[in-house]
């Protein structure tokens, strides 16, 4: 191993090590008392808008990752956010993009006593549940330290397929042409 190698590992081992106590420190210096802290979720679809009740809407669920419990569930709901914002115009790094007045979002409040490592889970369009989604995100949660805005986005890919003819109940004989028509859009 060479001499940079060996200095980039210790760099990297202090460094573990380091946020390792610093995180155990801190753990301990939180009181018993459960603080109240408040998250905002919102789920987009991939280079599209947020997913909104339209569609309706995004199954959200926040988990300790350490114990499996269930912190806070519900459902997004709302609007699909400001086309001209989303879709249009050039962001900029921090930029607002998402969390518009009417845009869909789930807020829970989650009592917390000390830092917590969750996972954030969704499903959606919850409307089409054929074409049902999923993805999550994980973080730590800190006592009182809310998460507001944008920090939390869960993004999914995919499209909402609605074959329009043939009809499922339709009989299609082996051999004979078949004109398939179908509405796609993003989810």
């Amino acid at each position: 191993m060479s001499k940079q190698t060996n200095t980039i590992l210790r760099f990297v081992l202090l460094f573990l090590i380091s946020t390792h106590i610093i995180f155990l420190l801190t753990s301990t210096a939180f009181s018993t008392e459960e603080i109240p802290t408040k998250v905002i979720v919102r789920v987009v679809a991939k280079d599209s808008k947020v997913i909104g009740s339209g569609v309706g809407g995004a199954y959200i669920r926040i988990n300790n990752l350490e114990t499996g419990e269930i912190l806070a569930q519900g459902k997004q709901e709302g609007g699909t956010g400001d086309t001209d914002r989303i879709m249009a115009r050039p962001h900029r790094r921090g930029e607002t993009l998402y969390g518009t007045v009417d845009a869909a979002f789930f807020q829970a409040e989650i009592l917390l006593d000390r830092p917590t490592h969750v996972e954030t889970y969704t499903e959606a369009p919850l409307g089409y549940p054929h074409n049902i989604q999923k993805g999550s995100k994980t973080l730590t949660l800190i006592p009182g330290k809310h998460i507001l805005g944008e920090r939390v986005i869960i993004e999914l890919n995919g499209l909402i397929v609605d074959i329009l003819s043939p009809s499922p109940k339709e009989n299609l004989k082996k051999g004979k042409e078949v004109i398939v028509r179908a509405e796609v859009r993003m989810l």
